[in-house]
């Protein structure tokens, strides 16, 4: 869970951003970004939203009072009721009145996200000069703070468990089915408590493209590329590792020591201020290299991470973008053929410092 102490500097980092904009009042919509800057975990599934005002005064408006929040009104709205009729539009008319009556004694320009908030909320900001908060957002949320990435390790720890379970009982005749239930089994006894586990389940020639688990039988020989990216208190990780339903062929541990490679070369080339599009670059000649599969690299080398699967900065080469200090990048090399019985993809999430990176996960990347 997010720390009020890091919700408070985030906050105030907030306010000097509101500060430079000229504007008098931000507004938010997304559940995940109330998260950042109030650490009042909400139901993603309810309308939710979030006022401050340049003076600091701020306003949260929910379906349920937090047990704790940075925040100094909280306003709950009618999200159930046996009194009277509801619906997600009487909803939204409740969470805009009251963001309204807040707005109304912060006159002056207001900065929203977009994205998320509804249009009463916006009918509300008629007649001021308004513009989209969400870019600034996004850039903010690369930096990740020590709370931030606490909560992101408790989320590899617990994929971790999963993929010792799978790794331990992985054999030929297993169902893409079972092998995810043996994962998610893991995972929920290692959390205590229900998992967001997604990801791609998809084994032999299928992992090339990943997909949902299904009855797919699990044949000698196989590799099973495991993705998986599950939501947990708010934070992701974004794992992969390949495993072998046998004992591995010689053309698949030489294309594991290439993509091992690839991670070692990452690993030199992420730092603050290398170009993103250099280094996806970098390693997709270092791929190449290995004939069997030259070319079969298809999707993108890394990405950023955090409370979304997919942030900034992006390892692609239609990226200008360059790594900062404090992004956290999911890193995932991969060679695919049906030589290989599939392909191997293996990921590392890479938490980048003032000159070298960490990795957040420590489970083994070997086949076996």
């Amino acid at each position: 869970m997010l720390k009020l102490e890091f919700c408070r500097e985030r906050q105030a980092r907030l306010l000097r951003q509101m500060e430079r904009a000229k504007v008098e009042l931000a507004i938010l919509g997304n559940p995940k970004t109330i998260y950042y800057f109030t650490g009042a975990l909400l139901d993603p599934t309810q309308a939710q939203a979030f006022a401050i005002a340049a003076s600091g005064h701020s306003l949260l408006v929910t379906n349920s009072e937090p047990r704790e929040c940075v925040a100094h009104r909280i306003e709950t709205y009618t999200a159930y009721s046996l009194d009277r009729l509801f619906s997600r539009a009487s909803v939204n008319a409740e969470v805009a009145a009251a963001v309204s009556r807040f707005a109304a004694h912060v006159p002056g320009p207001a900065a929203v996200e977009f994205e998320s908030v509804s249009s009463g909320v916006l009918d509300a900001l008629q007649g001021r000069a308004v513009v989209n908060l969400t870019p600034d957002l996004m850039e903010m949320r690369r930096r990740k703070d020590p709370d931030e990435i606490e909560a992101m390790r408790a989320t590899t720890e617990l994929t971790e468990a999963g993929y010792a379970a799978i790794k331990a009982r992985l054999e030929p005749g297993m169902t893409e089915n079972e092998a995810h239930v043996i994962m998610y089994e893991a995972m929920v006894r290692h959390a205590g408590t229900s998992v967001d586990l997604r990801g791609d389940f998809a084994c032999g020639t299928r992992a090339i493209t990943g997909g949902a688990p299904t009855d797919r039988k699990v044949q000698s020989g196989d590799l099973y590329i495991l993705d998986i990216f599950p939501m947990f208190e708010g934070y992701m990780c974004d794992l992969c590792r390949t495993f072998a339903a046998g004992p591995p062929t010689q053309l698949q541990q030489d294309a594991w020591a290439h993509i091992m490679e690839a991670h070692e070369l990452a690993q030199r080339l992420i730092r603050p201020g290398a170009s993103c599009r250099a280094i996806y670059e970098e390693i997709r000649t270092q791929l190449d290299r290995f004939e069997p599969a030259k070319g079969s690299f298809y999707h993108h080398a890394g990405h950023g991470l955090g409370m979304d699967a997919w942030e900034f900065p992006w390892l692609i080469p239609g990226s200008d973008q360059v790594i900062q200090e404090g992004d956290v990048i999911a890193c995932e090399p991969g060679l695919y053929s049906e030589a290989l019985a599939g392909g191997i993809r293996l990921e590392h999430n890479y938490l980048v410092g003032k000159d070298s990176v960490t990795t957040l996960d420590t489970f083994p990347m070997d086949l076996r």
